[in-house]
């Protein structure tokens, strides 16, 4: 449901606000390239800040523009220009990893794949 760039910029912020890698397997592997790509998009919406004279490629640079629990997913998804995949049904592994997140994740998922299911060929 959640795309793995959704993934990445979670991360990049749980590494920021952490001030050090999230040490949780279950979580993404943050390359270099991922990181060029998601710092600046980050910085531009207005998420993250960059610490004076310090280098804009590296994570430890920046620091949150806002306290954690005043930070969206759909904040994540703008900033990066990403979406959920509703198009298949929630597994088992997403609520395993994203705890009671999954619930309100699934719940969306459920209803949009309701409502997609009700759009026919003939109406587009």
């Amino acid at each position: 449901m959640i795309t793995p760039k959704t993934q990445a910029a979670i991360a990049v912020l749980n590494h920021i606000y952490a001030g050090k890698a999230d040490t949780r397997p279950e979580r993404c592997v943050l390359t270099d390239e991922k990181k060029r790509t998601l710092l600046p998009q980050l910085a531009v919406a207005g998420l993250i800040i960059l610490k004076a004279d310090e280098n804009p490629a590296s994570i430890q640079s920046y620091t949150l523009a806002y306290k954690p629990g005043e930070i969206s997913l759909l904040n994540i998804l703008e900033a990066i220009g990403e979406h959920l995949n509703c198009n298949t049904p929630v597994t088992e592994e997403f609520y395993m990893r994203y705890g009671k997140v999954a619930q309100k994740l699934g719940v969306v998922n459920s209803i949009t794949r309701i409502y997609l299911k009700e759009i026919m060929l003939s109406d587009l």
